[in-house]
């Protein structure tokens, strides 16, 4: 997944220490449905002074995109999904996410949604089209082993591979029906400079 579509299909990420203005949208939209459902729950608050919920989904690759599939499941099930203002996630967690994000009102579609997981999962994997896409990934410049892994390990798990950009998922993102989506990532520049200075 890309941070956004830049001029020429590069991802582009924001770096900053201030909410940025789709996120301060999402949220401010989310408000509304958040403190609904708390008032449903007889806790009242000030749409001002609305908990900032959040779910955090693992990582563990298929485990953790079944998992937190079925934990938003369950949060539907007994009205709380409403109360959730973030949903976030690393690695396998983020594979459910960015299925979820490509609806503009997946909250209201959860039980279709997995439904559609699982003929996904139990598809048959096709080696040819791994392959296919391998060879063409292989022609990009900043091809890594991540791609490899991608390609191989990933499709073989989910028989699809999302070439989606976050961008893809804004109007999802920040109409206030979902919870405002957060991808955990490691910002490899920042991080080697942590550790230049700790050694």
């Amino acid at each position: 997944m890309e941070g956004r579509r830049g001029s020429q299909n590069e991802g582009k990420v924001r770096i900053s220490q201030e909410l940025s203005e789709g996120e301060k949208r999402g949220t401010t939209h989310r408000k509304t449905t958040v403190k609904k459902c708390l008032d449903n729950f007889g806790i009242s608050c000030n749409e001002d002074e609305v908990p900032h919920i959040a779910i955090l989904g693992s990582g563990g690759g298929l485990r953790a995109m079944i998992a937190l599939q079925g934990t938003l499941g369950e949060l539907q099930n007994h009205d709380l999904l409403d109360s959730v203002m973030y949903l976030c996630g690393v690695s396998g967690s983020t594979w459910c996410m960015s299925s979820l994000y490509k609806q503009l009102d997946w909250s209201d579609k959860l039980l279709s949604l997995e439904e559609s997981m699982c003929k996904m999962l139990l598809s048959k994997w096709s080696l040819s089209n791994a392959k296919k896409m391998l060879e063409e990934a292989s022609k990009d410049k900043n091809y890594s082993l991540t791609d490899f892994w991608s390609y191989t390990v990933v499709h073989w798990m989910l028989h699809e591979l999302d070439k989606g950009y976050l961008s893809d998922q804004r109007a999802a993102s920040e109409n206030g029906k979902n919870p405002y989506p957060i991808y955990a990532a490691v910002d490899d520049k920042t991080f080697s400079k942590l550790a230049e200075n700790s050694a």
